[in-house]
């Protein structure tokens, strides 16, 4: 009876005062309020809520380093990261395996450039929570800005597998790819996440340019449209509208782009530079001046800004201002090539053939596929250097050979087909060989698959990955590269009319449009035209359509009205 009385005591004792007990319960409520308000994106208020719940001091550990870590999320927000950071530390303090935290840490830090540091926290929340997809995600990130990509891409991989509907870490992966050199493969990342995340702004943007790399202009020029809907005070996007329009020689559009790029940003140097280049193409030569001046007072060291109003002044008659410009940009760097070809045509308009020789031919020794002086020395009358032979690997394959470029790339070309160049992205180490080459029939007459091997699978060298390049030979253009096979692990194609869908053995698929359906001569779309005959979008053979011929009208008259009228 007296044990059981002194137990009740203790309960009595224990339990907080009803006063606590009510500010208790009003943190809790305040904190619920800031997390719907972190979730709307009202930072402010969100902190305000926060603040208040905080005041109360009977709140658990665990509840105030759950507060303390949302406080500190909105703080990040709101691009305050040092008071973030202060947040995070005493919720850590309070909490020390509480992983999100270590996660959002990671995240403030990163910002704040610390990578390394940033770094050591992801792996701590990864150790707590091994399938912490988003600290996977992060510390992709982290490796990424600290150049370790292998290791980053490893990282985004296995967050693609822990989120496999979720678009950031396939943005992730693609900036891996781009970053390797590999501009198919950043596509592909690209595209799935813009696939389940439309309004993905950073994976448009990085669609965007490595379209540009690829010189598929006409799709970045797309997926710029699609950013400037999506922020049209954006000079960034105009600009790169505007590069994407004045490669394909749409040099009117590409003006009205730099110009409103110009107007968002009135010190964007290169937006001046490049519709000063486009003003010379159209030979509206004191435009060009101006606009390259203007550049250059931005920014007065820009070699391409110096050698483009180098030509801007030679095409005015003033050789003399022209040839101060050029070699201005001759003095920071002596071997680039446009600069001294520009150079030699000063020099040649000057009646200085010997020098305009020697610029040219040093032009050439810089880039030996520069075509506008060799051209030039042919109209001089001087046997331009031969170009040089470029280092193949291997036997060739069907035709296929394949050149070793500087900087580890590597380029598949075929005498049959002087337009094509397949650019053989790696996967790992070791070199590319040519595995096979097929050219499809029937409906998909036109596309042709370039299958080589991508390097070594695994450090033995006994598997390799195997990737295909799609090639539309009809226009003469690399459509994409897909996996085939990891080792022994096999890619899924299953093809259509106008398209392939890809699964890679990860499970990942990727469709790639073939052709659009072309429209036959009574304007019926989706057709396409094989070896036996018109193939309708349903897959069922049809005839080839004929045109009807054309009745002979009977004459309106007798004999009579034939031979006089």
């Amino acid at each position: 009876m007296r044990r059981a009385l002194y137990l009740a005591l203790a309960v009595l004792v224990s339990q907080p005062s009803p006063a606590a007990a009510i500010a208790t319960e009003d943190a809790v409520l305040r904190a619920r309020e800031g997390a719907a308000n972190l979730l709307r994106g009202k930072y402010r208020d969100a902190i305000a809520s926060f603040d208040s719940a905080l005041k109360a001091r009977d709140l658990a550990d665990a509840r105030r380093a759950n507060i303390l870590n949302d406080r500190g999320v909105a703080k990040w927000r709101l691009k305050r990261p040092k008071e973030a950071i202060a947040d995070f530390n005493n919720s850590v303090e309070l909490f020390p395996d509480y992983a999100l935290v270590y996660n959002n840490r990671g995240n403030a830090l990163l910002d704040m450039g610390e990578a390394e540091q940033a770094l050591l926290d992801f792996t701590r929340a990864i150790a707590l929570a091994p399938n912490y997809g988003a600290a996977f995600n992060n510390r992709g990130n982290a490796l990424l800005t600290l150049d370790r990509k292998e290791e980053a891409r490893k990282d985004f991989r296995k967050a693609i597998q822990l989120m496999p509907t979720n678009a950031v870490p396939f943005n992730g992966r693609g900036k891996v790819h781009a970053a390797l050199g590999r501009p198919f493969a950043g596509v592909r990342d690209f595209s799935r996440a813009l696939n389940l995340n439309a309004k993905y702004s950073g994976a448009r943007r990085n669609r965007g340019a490595a379209y540009l790399e690829l010189r598929r202009d006409s799709d970045a020029v797309l997926d710029y449209t699609e950013l400037i809907a999506q922020n049209p005070e954006s000079a960034e996007f105009y600009f790169a509208r505007g590069s994407a329009y004045a490669r394909t020689r749409r040099y009117n559009s590409a003006v009205k782009d730099f110009s409103k790029a110009i107007s968002l940003d009135p010190d964007h140097a290169a937006a001046y530079r490049e519709r000063g280049a486009a003003f010379l193409r159209t030979k509206r030569f004191k435009k060009a001046r101006a606009d390259l001046a203007m550049s250059l007072s931005l920014d007065p060291g820009n070699v391409s800004a110096l050698t483009k109003s180098a030509n801007a002044y030679l095409r005015l008659g003033i050789a003399e201002e022209g040839l101060i410009h050029a070699d201005k940009a001759l003095s920071s760097e002596p071997n680039n090539a446009e600069a001294l070809a520009a150079r030699g045509q000063i020099y040649e308009s000057l009646g200085r053939a010997e020098d305009a020789v020697t610029d040219y031919k040093a032009a050439l020794a810089a880039d030996p596929l520069l075509s506008s002086a060799r051209i030039r020395l042919q109209k001089m009358g001087v046997a331009p250097p031969p170009p040089p032979k470029r280092e193949t690997l291997g036997k060739p394959v069907k035709g296929w050979v394949i050149s070793k470029l500087p900087a580890g790339h590597y380029l598949a070309t075929n005498r049959r087909y002087p337009k094509i160049q397949v650019r053989l992205e790696m996967y790992g180490p070791g070199e590319p060989r040519i595995v096979d080459w097929t050219r499809m029939k029937n409906s998909l007459r036109g596309i042709a698959l370039l299958r080589y091997r991508a390097g070594a699978l695994g450090d033995d060298g006994a598997a390799s990955y195997d990737y295909t390049a799609i090639v539309d030979l009809w226009k003469a253009k690399v459509v994409a590269v897909e996996p085939h096979s990891w080792g022994d692990k096999k890619a899924r194609w299953d093809w259509k009319m106008a398209s392939v869908t890809v699964t890679d053995p990860d499970g990942i698929a990727n469709e790639v449009t073939l052709r659009t359906a072309p429209r036959d001569t009574y304007g019926r779309g989706n057709q396409f035209w094989s070896d036996d005959g018109w193939w309708a979008q349903g897959g069922r053979p049809a005839p080839r359509p004929r045109r009807p011929k054309p009745r002979r009208r009977p004459p309106s008259g007798g004999l009579f009205d034939w031979l006089f009228n």
